[in-house]
């Protein structure tokens, strides 16, 4: 939880109030992959009053997490850099976007998760060039070469369903000059 006290800006538009701290998350999964984080991570931001008691939080949050890759399944540290504005407010109405607070306290720990979660890259990868998993025998690539899809492919050429059969001869005939 990081929790700023806002008691001494709420009294006038527009004053402002500089916060840095840290936060550790806790373990959990999102999208059915399980996501940790080791050491906290550190934010520094600020903290602005608006009209209404509106409060205009921006934002910096550093630090690591512990991902699985979609390819070869190993854990991976995956560095988090990011920057966002979060609105606080004492009532919502309709609005999700908006988070709230009560009394003079407000809670950064809901803005920064969902900042984090929206910058999770979509594929998450170990490395660029990760080679993944074996599909035939479920090898790491990144760690030993196997020869299951060499095995694999000469196994299907010796086999054929024969109800397809005239299809091989289709496509083989197409490559060839008349």
């Amino acid at each position: 939880m990081l929790v700023i006290d806002v008691s001494d800006i709420l009294k006038e538009v527009g004053s402002s109030k500089e916060f840095s701290g840290a936060f550790l998350p806790k373990s959990t999964t999102y999208q059915g992959e399980s996501i940790e984080f080791k050491e906290p991570f550190s934010i520094e931001g600020n903290v602005t009053c608006g009209n209404e008691g509106i409060l205009i939080v921006q934002a910096t949050v550093k630090g690591e997490a512990i991902l699985q890759c979609g390819s070869c399944m190993e854990l991976y540290s995956h560095p988090v850099d990011i920057s966002f504005t979060a609105e606080f407010r004492t009532s919502s109405g309709d609005d999700t976007d908006i988070y709230l607070y009560t009394g003079h306290r407000i809670d950064l720990e809901d803005a920064i998760m969902d900042n984090f979660f929206l910058e999770l890259p979509t594929l998450r990868r170990c490395s660029e060039d990760c080679k993944g998993l074996c599909p035939y025998c479920g090898a790491n690539l990144n760690n030993k070469q196997c020869t299951c899809e060499e095995e694999k492919n000469q196994e299907q050429e010796d086999v054929i369903d024969s109800r397809l059969a005239v299809l091989k001869e289709f496509f083989s005939a197409r490559d060839k000059e008349v």
